[in-house]
């Protein structure tokens, strides 16, 4: 391939250092033997001068020894310099001493400034010439006035010709030289294209390729039959690559260098993402040099270290909401507990029909709806423990089902495929159970206006190698896949890229807590499970969940716990919590539950009342976060002075405690706050029917002492 570059040609002082050294030498050499002719002739001319020929001849052949010297040590500017200078002094002497610079002085002068432009450079050449001129002109005037010395040798025709051979075949070598040093600089500059690594390419002024390098074809696709011709603005990717190349067609500015990124078609329809700067030349052919080098790894990585600086910002972000939320939602967990177990008292007293209980119905349900928000807060913020267990997820599926078919619209088509042969997973069935309300809610919703057909499918999934259209990647593996789909409205790439925010909801204002899709989000990552979500707009949306596979478990059957009040028969209960509202509303439920139940708000002076009399109470409920003491050190200390005391733990928060250090410490039951008195009667009622035996210790007080009600 020819390639042709642009710009100035270039002189033999443009060249590399040592092409203008064996340059330099090589008329050194020419003039050398010029010298040799020169003094062969004019002895023969006239024999009587040889003598002074000879010295002339001496001195110059001196001085172009010393400046091959220092052209061979690399001073080949100033050598060249000097060159031109003593040369041009001689044939100004020459012309002096010879009659004028007619003949031999005048071509001397000739192939002194092709020589100043060939060694040195068009300022040496320009500088050579108008000192000739300046010389040739007081020459002549110094002829008119007479004033010129007489000529030592008459300008006979041998002298004439003898001279102008010799100056024409200086000429005619030093142009042969400087053509081959040229081509040879030539052909290193073709190679060095040739084998570059980066793409380059001359272009038209119309902005057409005008010749490429084997990058060009190797980078882009396109080879030099195929670009040769072809406008560059044609093979760019995107209509903002073809605005930015029309917009420096326009005004292309010769003086600056132009460099920007541009996507470029390949002609297999893939695309590469070029670095192009571009030199723009205007002199007699005016055209632009590019070199192009490729940067789609390079742009790749941004965008994959772009996203990953936004997954951490999302993440801080999301944490610190988390820590927020889980704050808030532990202090309001203790107001939830009254308000709903006061609701349900005042519901218990009021008669059936009347406005009372009718306004109490209200309030338990605004207080159930509350308490799904803060369990929900209290998820997404990682703050309730639950205990993974080998699940198989038709039968919460299927449940889940069941229970939101009675709330979405008839209008949309609901349908369900369970794989009856999908493996267990290692999950908390009641998280499970939460995920699929939430995300066949959110599904309902995008179809609320116009209706639709909501999917739910659970089944075996093989991952063989990671998956790149997944974000982000699934390792290869078994899993099990639940996955919710929809054909709603979809979601524009903004919203997409927000819909795991906590609060961030399109819904209309008072329709939506912005909860749901970031509980679902913290829930899955808790189970170290892959949540994928695919949607375009007016196509609806897809949400993938994939968990992984257990082989060979079995999961154990669940029961349901039973919607009943569980009765107490007289047994002794002792609650200790440092709200003395919380207290008091336990106190009253259980007490209608046929408990004797005494309340305490300081755990220090519970302990030490129960270590007087061990047999005092059959069973402490206690909260778990209290000042100088907490729920699992009181149990602890309980278990100390009486083993076999049944201890309930009532909290909002478990995190902080391990199951395993509950269950040493005498733990029999927890209940999450807040809860319905249901839900405690039954933990109450599971932990005195497993008692132990009771064993007086040694040393107990008399029994009956009870302690002051707050």
């Amino acid at each position: 391939m020819a390639f042709q570059g642009v710009g100035p040609s270039r002189s033999a002082g443009e060249v590399a250092p040592a092409d203008a050294a064996r340059l330099l030498i090589a008329f050194l050499w020419i003039i050398l033997l010029g010298f040799v002719v020169y003094l062969a002739v004019e002895t023969w001319v006239d024999p009587p001068a040889f003598r002074r020929y000879l010295l002339q001849a001496a001195v110059a052949a001196g001085i172009i020894g010393a400046l091959m010297l220092a052209a061979r040590r690399g001073h080949v500017r100033v050598a060249g310099i000097v060159c031109i200078v003593c040369a041009w002094a001689f044939y100004t002497a020459n012309a002096y001493t010879g009659g004028g610079i007619r003949g031999s002085a005048s071509i001397g002068f000739l192939v002194s400034i092709l020589a100043a432009g060939l060694l040195v450079g068009r300022v040496a050449a320009a500088v050579t010439a108008a000192a000739s001129i300046l010389v040739g002109l007081l020459l002549v005037l110094l002829e008119k006035q007479g004033r010129l010395p007489p000529s030592a040798v008459a300008n006979s025709p041998l002298d004439f010709w003898a001279n102008f051979s010799l100056f024409c075949g200086a000429t005619v070598a030093l142009q042969v030289l400087a053509g081959r040093i040229l081509r040879a600089s030539e052909e290193r500059y073709r190679l060095l294209v040739a084998r570059a690594r980066d793409a380059i390419f001359t272009l038209t002024p119309e902005g057409a390729l005008s010749s490429v390098n084997p990058a060009f074809a190797t980078i882009t696709g396109w080879g030099t039959e195929a670009s040769i011709g072809r406008p560059f603005a044609d093979i760019l990717a995107t209509a903002e690559d073809a605005r930015t190349w029309a917009a420096f067609l326009a005004a292309p500015d010769a003086q600056q260098k132009h460099s920007f990124e541009l996507s470029v078609r390949k002609p297999d329809g893939g695309t590469v993402a070029l670095d192009v700067n571009l030199a723009v030349s205007r002199d007699s052919s005016p055209a632009t040099l590019g070199i192009a080098r490729d940067v789609t790894e390079r742009r790749e990585q941004e965008k994959q270290r772009a996203r990953l600086e936004a997954q951490l910002r999302q993440s801080q972000k999301m944490e610190a909401i988390g820590t927020l939320a889980g704050g808030i939602a532990h202090d309001f967990n203790n107001v939830l507990t009254a308000i709903i177990g006061h609701a349900q008292l005042l519901q218990d007293d009021s008669p059936r029909g009347s406005k009372a209980r009718e306004s109490s119905s209200e309030i338990l349900k605004a207080g159930e709806r509350a308490r799904d928000v803060v369990r929900q807060l209290l998820t997404f913020a990682r703050s309730n423990v639950h205990e993974r267990q080998v699940t198989r997820l038709q039968s919460v599926v299927r449940e889940a089902f069941q229970l939101m078919r009675a709330s979405v619209p008839t209008s949309i088509e609901m349908d369900m495929k369970v794989d009856a042969a999908a493996s267990a997973v290692l999950a908390d069935p009641t998280q499970m159970h939460q995920v699929i309300v939430n995300l066949v809610a959110n599904a309902a919703g995008a179809m609320r206006e116009r209706g639709g057909r909501l999917t739910v499918l659970l089944d075996s999934l093989v991952v063989p190698e990671t998956s790149a259209d997944m974000a982000p990647p699934v390792p290869p593996g078994r899993y099990v896949r639940l996955a919710v789909s929809d054909t709603g409205h979809g979601m524009e790439a903004p919203v997409l890229e927000r819909i795991f925010e906590p609060f961030f909801t399109t819904k209309p204002e008072g329709e939506g807590t912005g909860l749901g899709l970031a509980v679902v989000h913290s829930i899955i990552q808790d189970h170290e499970g892959f949540i994928t979500v695919k949607s375009q707009p007016g196509a609806g949306t897809t949400v993938d969940v994939l968990l992984r596979a257990l082989e060979g478990e079995q999961a154990p059957a669940s029961a349901r716990p039973q919607d009943i009040l569980s009765r107490g028969r007289g047994e002794r209960l002792l609650i200790i919590d440092d709200e003395p509202a919380i207290g008091r509303v336990l106190a009253q439920h259980l007490e209608r539950l046929g408990y004797r139940v005494t309340t305490s708000t300081d755990p220090e002076e519970a302990l030490e009342v129960l270590t007087e009399d061990p047999t005092e109470f059959d069973l402490a409920i206690t909260d778990l976060q209290m000042p100088r003491m907490d729920g699992v050190q009181l149990a602890a200390r309980l278990a100390a002075v009486r083993p076999s005391l049944p201890v309930v733990l009532i909290t909002g928060n478990r995190m902080s405690v391990p199951a395993s250090v509950m269950r040493a410490a005498g733990v029999r039951a927890v209940v999450d706050k807040p809860f319905q008195i249901r839900e405690l009667s039954q933990a109450v009622r599971a932990a005195l029917d497993g008692d132990l035996p009771e064993v007086p210790l040694p040393g107990a007080a008399e029994a009956g002492r009870t302690l002051p009600k707050p």
